[in-house]
């Protein structure tokens, strides 16, 4: 594979600008020497290949075709090429191996499981060098101390050696090209650290997003143009210091948006026809002894969808969440969703939105 780029990663503006659309990879074959496939695949960085593909930062494309690979956009559920961001500072390119490990700087010491196909994970506090200095090899990622003389200084400054373990803690923050809408699905964890599978496979968006160091033009944006009540915002728990009442999914009532007042979710565009979506609201309780009863009403483009939801307090037994559908909503753009609260603060944690099918469809 001929192929070449600048090694540091700083250049995303250049990216961003199209600068880089007419760097192109060519593929020999190793056995005569002919021309396989040749093509433009504006990547910033340096390609690896693992396996049968290619990493072309921030794209994947198949080594023996060069066509490009792509995933199903987590909202529309289009086709969208593969796409691979990282979220903070960095200059040395991907390195990885054949169990489809990937790993990188992103600020900190970062890696991407190409497999499970969740997102960028992050090690906190260390940092791989300015060039590649992770070396996977016999079920160990071994990292040299490498950030030395460099300006970044980390509070784990030396020689790291990471071994197999059990999935813990899973979050992850996932990228995607194209148009949000027309929507299909929308899975919402708000307060969230990161975005996260469940059991099922289903992907939970964390909100608010989680935005790069600098403009990439790869990040799942989202605008909900929400609102709180004063002393409103985000908070949580860490999900060992109580138990949530829900063996699947426990880590999404561990996050919420609590006094939260209003918000508008972005499911169509200019140009789509009017569509019926399936709403479901997931609620957290307050767990704390003597806390408050919540009573609120909710309105969905303007009208009482739920009259006096109420969340009383959970027992000492742990956090049993409350979860409410509303059926069918029309929608010809925005889903407009209003908390009026009667009594102390709801707490959201979760939002789903499924389109319903129609005939025309």
């Amino acid at each position: 594979l001929l192929c070449g780029a600048n090694a540091n990663g700083h250049y995303w503006k250049q990216f961003v600008a199209g600068e880089f659309k007419q760097r192109r990879m060519v593929a020999l074959s190793a056995s005569d020497g002919h021309k396989l496939w040749a093509r433009d695949a504006n990547y910033k960085g340096r390609p690896i290949t693992i396996g049968d593909r290619i990493l072309a930062e921030p794209w994947s494309y198949n080594l023996y075709t060069g066509e490009q690979l792509m995933r199903e956009h987590p909202l529309t559920g289009q086709q969208v090429p593969w796409s691979l961001m990282r979220t903070g500072h960095h200059c040395g390119i991907l390195t990885g191996c054949d169990s489809g490990m990937l790993l990188f700087r992103s600020g900190d010491t970062a890696f991407y499981d190409l497999e499970a196909d969740v997102g960028v994970q992050h090690f906190a506090g260390h940092r791989l060098g300015c060039w590649i200095n992770a070396i996977p090899a016999n079920g160990l990622v071994m990292i040299p101390e490498a950030s030395a003389g460099c300006v970044c200084q980390f509070s784990i400054s030396s020689t790291i050696v990471l071994e197999p373990r059990q999935p813990r803690r899973e979050w992850s923050i996932h990228s995607a090209v194209g148009v949000n809408y027309p929507v299909e699905s929308m899975f919402i964890n708000f307060g969230a650290p990161g975005d996260r599978k469940d059991a099922a496979g289903q992907l939970w968006l964390s909100y608010p997003r989680r935005k790069a160091y600098q403009e990439t033009s790869l990040d799942l944006a989202l605008d909900l143009k929400e609102s709180f009540r004063p002393n409103g915002g985000y908070t949580g728990i860490h999900d060992t210091s109580v138990k949530v009442l829900d063996e699947q999914t426990p880590w999404r009532y561990t996050t919420w948006a609590e006094g939260l007042d209003k918000f508008e979710l972005p499911l169509l565009g200019p140009q789509d026809p009017p569509a019926n979506y399936r709403i479901a609201l997931h609620f957290t309780p307050d767990w704390r002894e003597q806390a408050e009863t919540s009573v609120f009403d909710v309105q969905v483009q303007g009208e009482t969808a739920l009259s006096d939801v109420t969340l009383t307090p959970s027992n000492t037994h742990g956090i049993a969440p409350l979860v409410f559908a509303i059926p069918s909503v029309q929608v010809t753009d925005q889903l407009r969703v209003e908390l009026i609260a009667k009594q102390g603060e709801p707490r959201l944690s979760a939002l789903e939105v499924q389109r319903l099918e129609s005939p025309d469809r």
